[in-house]
């Protein structure tokens, strides 16, 4: 059963809340009536995926110039994870090659040395497309560039990032793709420049990479706002058109279920459904596992405020992931690992759960305490300080660790780009590029990593994996030996 329209009523993030101005495109197409002619693409989901999808196809000489867009949403634009997550823009650096490299029946993605690099550089160059879209189409979504702190607190969580920071100079070396390649990287181990840099109690070494914020809410508003406005291509936006389903037609059309809303006929239809895949692609039920995922806005106190304000993004072993808002204080969420092991909640209690109505309170009570408790000379919190709003968002995981892109198989005309493991704004953008790319030519767009191609021989490997989903942490800066590949 599809489940859209919700039951429920979603928690508000910090993000919604911000961008309800004239400019937000809240209810955009909510009581306009559906096309009866046959479009050439259909994109379920308006979140970071389909809005981005739809700005690269309807650019001039873009697959869809001259041609026909319907994007579909089941609520409003970011009204899912991409309108809720922690505002990062950059992923982990080579903290990646764990799970990338650990096998498939440990929950990690399976791949060699070579082709974790790949996904690690991939990720890498996303931020820079990123930040030359928002300034070239001078789009105002508070984005900022600068660095990433990677803080580790454990001595075997600073012995495998020295392990994996080797590993990583390594292939620099040798890699055909990014032999010596320079990156402004570095991993800082002196306890006095630890601690300066991340001002963090009990912290032992830190990485210190580039980073990137913005305000998704915005940033995914501009971009649909680029696509709509398109002079090449009728790109067309209707909100609250709930997808109950699809069904294939002799002619090699694909008519779209909207239920009261109506149906739209299309060429091509692309699920940038992410979390919520299950519900009309059943076959990827098990491979593709939703995962409630918790965020909280900590306004801080004057001692953290101007020029003492934090100047970096975090993420933090064990802890949490998090950024500087310009204006309203400290965005942060937990890796699993911090609930996990402090036993705060179970897997079971996040994973399949894909309702974003209710925040856990255990987990609200872990990020009311976090900035207080970890941060050297945070002090006391008067009132209108500390946790102002904690929401909910519901993220994907994928059980081989990879985003799942491209045709769907044996389904004529269905595409799909989901996946992202929680690290969707590292991704999106250089993914949803690809897929436009592969929608024109026919071709795999080859700065995307072949690795993420849906095929049914992954989807097969991905099955036989999928009663294990929970058994390797999926984010958050965790250690486990790597079985050798090296």
């Amino acid at each position: 059963m599809p489940c859209f329209p919700q039951p429920y009523t979603s928690t508000v993030s910090h993000w919604q809340q911000t961008n309800r101005g004239s400019t937000s495109l809240w209810d955009h197409g909510r009581d306009a009536a559906l096309p009866m002619e046959v479009v050439d693409y259909v994109i379920v989901g308006a979140g970071a995926t389909g809005t981005a999808l739809a700005y690269y196809l309807s650019r001039p000489g873009g697959a869809a110039a001259g041609k026909k867009v319907v994007i579909l949403d089941a609520k409003d634009v970011a009204s899912g994870a991409s309108g809720r997550n922690g505002g990062h823009v950059v992923g982990q650096s080579w903290q990646l090659l764990t799970p990338l490299m650990a096998p498939l029946e440990e929950g990690g993605a399976g791949l060699s040395a070579e082709d974790a690099l790949d996904v690690i550089m991939f990720e890498q160059s996303n931020m820079d497309l990123v930040e030359n879209l928002v300034r070239s189409e001078r789009i105002d979504a508070d984005f900022w560039r600068g660095s990433r702190v990677e803080v580790l607190v454990t001595p075997e969580g600073a012995a495998g990032n020295l392990r994996n920071y080797e590993l990583m100079q390594r292939l620099l070396k040798t890699h055909p793709k990014h032999q010596g390649r320079v990156l402004d990287w570095e991993v800082v181990t002196d306890p006095a420049a630890v601690r300066k840099l991340s001002r963090t109690r009990g912290a032992v070494q830190a990485n210190r990479i580039p980073g990137a914020s913005w305000h998704p809410h915005k940033g995914v508003t501009a971009f649909l706002r680029l696509a709509l406005a398109s002079e090449t291509a009728d790109v067309r936006f209707y909100s609250w058109a709930p997808v109950a389903g699809f069904s294939s037609n002799a002619d090699g059309t694909v008519t779209v279920d909207c239920a009261a809303r109506g149906n739209v006929r299309t060429r091509n239809v692309i699920f940038a459904t992410n979390a919520y895949t299950q519900h009309v692609l059943p076959e990827l039920k098990d491979i593709l596992v939703p995962v409630q995922s918790h965020s909280a806005l900590v306004t801080s106190p004057a001692t953290y405020a101007g020029p003492r304000a934090l100047q970096t993004t975090f993420g933090v072993e064990a802890g949490p992931y998090l950024i500087q808002t310009p204006d309203s204080g400290v965005v942060l969420g937990p890796y699993p690992s911090a609930l996990f092991g402090r036993r705060l909640l179970k897997p079971e209690q996040v994973y399949g759960i894909d309702d974003d109505s209710f925040v856990q309170p255990a987990a609200k009570q872990w990020l009311a305490d976090y900035c207080r408790d970890s941060f050297v000379g945070w002090g006391q919190e008067t009132d209108g300080e500390g946790l102002t709003k904690c929401w909910t968002g519901v993220i994907c995981h994928s059980v081989d660790y990879l985003p799942i892109v491209g045709a769907v198989p044996g389904r004529p005309g269905v595409w799909i780009a989901a996946g992202y493991n929680g690290r969707g704004m590292a991704l999106i953008h250089s993914v949803t590029r690809g897929l436009a790319h592969q929608l024109k030519t026919g071709e795999w767009d080859a700065r995307v990593p072949r690795s993420f191609e849906v095929t049914g021989a992954r989807i097969q490997r991905a099955r036989e994996c999928a009663l294990h989903p929970l058994d390797y942490p999926v984010t958050g800066l965790e250690y486990r030996t790597m079985k050798s590949k090296m």
